[in-house]
């Protein structure tokens, strides 16, 4: 009897540990068909020094295998995978840095495929058409406490939720997202302005 009991106690957690595999599983099937995407998103920051979050709304456009354009009020993030340009338009100013280490640089493919591999993952909720799995690393290159993955119902990745060390929460979330569209390489180029400050450290 005892025997029979423990074997009902342990099933359901195995069937919650294979949804979470079989969830990470499509949502990189699901990748592996995009070549690019364009969205609209926003960026919260939320601090235990600040009363109100800090928070951004721009444009966001990604195309394989990790360039990326993020278009806010007065400042372009412009990555062609290897070098991302940080301009600021008020102060005419672009600060460039390599992809690797540059803390602006948002790799859609380090995500889905390898903080699934880096992390123990557990499905929080499944409810409302979304999947809500967290993310806690056991790989030391990871520099975060735990991270939230937010999938949508057609297994499209939509928010991430980080909290590093210092309990600081940064949130970047998509909406509208529109799949293989008509996308310029040119997109995720930097022109420079006439006259702007160029910072270079890479």
């Amino acid at each position: 009897m005892m025997l029979k009991f423990l074997i009902l106690l342990s099933f359901p957690v195995m069937l919650f540990a294979q949804s979470t595999d079989s969830i990470i599983d499509k949502v990189q099937k699901k990748f592996d068909q995009i070549d690019n995407l364009k969205a609209k998103f926003s960026q919260t920051i939320y601090s235990s020094q600040s009363v109100k979050p800090l928070c951004f709304e721009g444009e966001f456009y990604y195309k394989k295998e990790d360039s990326f354009r993020i278009t806010l009020p007065n400042r372009e993030i412009i990555s062609d995978g290897k070098s991302v340009w940080n301009y600021d338009e008020r102060e005419n100013k672009v600060v460039i840095s390599d992809a690797e280490f540059d803390e602006a640089s948002f790799s859609l493919k380090e995500i889905i495929y390898n903080y699934p591999k880096k992390c123990d993952l557990s499905l929080v909720d499944g409810g409302s058409g979304k999947y809500y799995i967290k993310a806690i690393p056991n790989d030391l290159e990871l520099s975060f406490k735990e991270v939230y993955l937010t999938i949508n119902n057609k297994y499209l990745l939509n928010k991430v939720e980080i909290i590093d060390f210092n309990n600081m929460k940064f949130t970047f979330e998509l909406f509208s997202i529109k799949l293989n569209q008509d996308i310029d390489d040119k997109l995720f180029q930097f022109f420079s302005p006439d006259e702007v400050e160029v910072i270079d450290l890479r």
